[in-house]
Parts: structure tokens; C-alpha cells; sequence
């Protein structure tokens, strides 16, 4: 009895519709594994030892997480690279737990490297974040990209940022305060505070400032999750750049 599989009963498609010939040689100066492609310098030969290599593959992903960085950094700060001692002792700490590790707290006057440090330890925790939900804005883009219009699920964006693995909220304190906006902080860090998510925050205020904007009760979960580091120093904006 001779036995037919299933599959030569299916139509062919018409792209089957070719005569099956021996496979493609190599012509001279080609390369022997990939016909077409020049012996010389064989771009899928290449990429298949890219591929096996694990240096290589770790190469592959660190440029994929940097170029993630760069797309989604501010333009001022895709080079952002933390040097103080506090924030690279904390980055230890919370590279080792990204998950339910401790925030961060950098306080200081304007101009003394507040967000330029925060970026930069965000660009350190990266690695670690990758295939994670990470967020950064400002606090004054939070609110604005949270305020009552027609096709806002509040409750949905709010979820976001009080679910993503890392926060990083910039100028804490700075926009016009209201009961509206004190709700949202609340909501977001009080939210991240239960779930133990990490939060990278950079204010101008004092800490007694902050406990008068924030309230008590905010104030003091920072102060229970937060490393605190206090930069001070001259307004390193003066005369720089643009």
C-alpha cells in the first residue's frame, strides 16, 4: 500500500509553482555557504557568528538598550552620565533589586545637577530594566498629560506611572500646586509606595519645603523609601552652553 502524507493533498500555492532544482553553487570569489555573497566579506556569514558569539550577543544588546535611551531621553540629557558617589552607591543597590529596591532622592538649589544625575543613573539601571516598563517626565508634563479632556481614562494613565518598574518624576514641587494636582502625586506615589515600586525624584524644595507641598504622609514614605542625596554647589547653567 503506498502511503500519501496529508500535505501532498493541499493545493500549492502559486509561489510553490517552481521547479525544485539542486541548490545554488557558489561561483568563484563567491561564498561557499551563502551563494551570492562575496567570499571576501560574507554579511550573513558575519551574522552568524555575531550571533553565536556571546560577547558579541551582549554587544548587540547594549546597543539596543542604548539606543532605547536615546529615544527616549531628553535631547539635553541622552549623554547624562552619574558620577556623584551617593547616586553610584545607590545604583548598586538598586541594580541588585530592580524590582522592590530603594528610590532615590536628590535634592539641591537649580543648577546643581539634580536631573543630570537622575538621567544618568537611569542610564546605569537600563540594563536591568530591559524588557521593563520604565517611565520619565516631568512633573509638570505628568499633570499636563493627566488633565481632564474627553478621551483622557484617567484611571488608566494614572496606572501607568504607579505601575512602572522605575519612575523617574523631575521637578517635584515646582508646578502650581492645587488640591487637583496634590491628588495626583498622592495617588501616583502613594500607589508606588504600596507596590514597592522604585522612584527616581529630583526636587529644587528643601526638605521642609517638600513636607509643607507633599503633606505629611507622602513625605514621610520618602523619606522611609528614598537614599537622599543633597547636591549643592554654584549653578553650573551660568554661562554654559545653551
Amino acid at each position: 500500500m503506498t502511503i500519501t502524507h496529508f500535505s501532498a493533498l493541499l493545493p500549492r500555492r502559486r509561489g510553490d509553482l517552481r521547479p525544485l532544482g539542486p541548490p545554488p553553487v557558489a561561483k568563484p570569489g563567491e561564498c561557499p555557504e551563502h551563494p551570492g555573497n562575496s567570499g571576501t566579506y560574507c554579511g550573513p556569514c558575519a551574522s552568524e557568528r555575531k550571533a553565536a558569539d556571546p560577547n558579541a550577543r551582549a554587544e548587540i544588546r547594549t546597543e539596543r538598550i542604548n539606543r532605547d535611551c536615546d529615544r527616549r531621553f531628553p535631547a539635553r540629557f541622552r549623554h547624562a552620565h552619574a558620577d556623584d558617589p551617593q547616586v553610584l552607591a545607590w545604583i548598586q543597590q538598586a541594580a541588585a533589586d530592580p524590582d522592590s529596591g530603594p528610590s532615590l532622592l536628590l535634592i539641591g538649589p537649580t543648577g546643581t545637577g539634580k536631573t543630570h544625575q537622575a538621567y544618568g543613573a537611569l542610564r546605569a539601571l537600563a540594563p536591568e530594566l530591559a524588557g521593563r516598563d520604565w517611565l520619565a517626565i516631568r512633573e509638570a508634563d505628568l499633570f499636563g498629560s493627566l488633565r481632564p479632556r474627553p478621551d483622557l481614562n484617567l484611571e488608566a494613565e494614572l496606572r501607568q506611572y504607579r505601575q512602572a518598574s522605575l519612575l523617574l518624576l523631575d521637578d517635584i514641587g515646582v508646578a502650581k500646586l492645587s488640591e487637583w494636582t496634590e491628588e495626583i502625586t498622592y495617588r501616583v506615589l502613594d500607589g508606588r509606595y504600596l507596590d514597592m515600586k522604585p522612584t527616581i525624584i529630583t526636587t529644587n524644595l528643601t526638605p521642609d519645603e517638600l513636607r509643607d507641598t507633599l503633606g505629611d504622609r507622602i513625605a514621610s514614605r520618602l523619606a522611609q523609601t528614598c537614599t537622599i542625596v543633597v547636591l549643592d554647589g554654584p549653578d553650573r547653567r551660568r554661562g554654559a552652553r545653551p
